[in-house]
């Protein structure tokens, strides 16, 4: 069965997956089929664009709750220090290359960082082989 009006999709779709999150509009197709994620062939597939769909919106949830737990940084124009995470100087203009990462309190201790990261990698391989 071929199906090529979003509405008919869309009402498809709610009928097929009852306990979605949320129910998909019209609008919500022309968005996905706008994006090239559904009807990639002239059609709205059921079996391939139902699943990513379904997909999408399980997505959207697991965003919304990991959201809400704050395990999402949000990214501001303000750079921070990767290691304390104090908010860094701004860069002059002037200068040039990579901006700084780390603090001046924190800049000492990068490299022994590094290298306990290196050595443990280093013992976990030698552990495996």
């Amino acid at each position: 069965m071929f199906i090529t009006c979003p509405n008919k999709f869309a009402d498809w779709f709610n009928e097929k997956y009852p306990g979605i999150s949320r129910r998909v509009t019209s609008e919500d197709i022309n968005d996905m089929t706008d994006c090239g994620l559904i009807r990639r062939y002239g059609y709205y597939s059921e079996s391939m664009d139902g699943e990513t769909i379904r997909a999408v919106l399980q997505y959207e949830q697991m965003r919304e709750k990991r959201i809400g737990r704050g395990d999402v940084k949000v990214v501001n124009s303000q750079p921070t220090c990767k290691s304390c995470g104090q908010p860094l100087p701004a860069p002059s203009p002037e200068k040039k290359g990579r901006r700084r990462e780390y603090c001046q309190q924190c800049e000492h201790s990068r490299s022994k960082e590094r290298c306990r990261k290196w050595r443990r990698r280093r013992q976990a391989n030698s552990v495996l082989k």
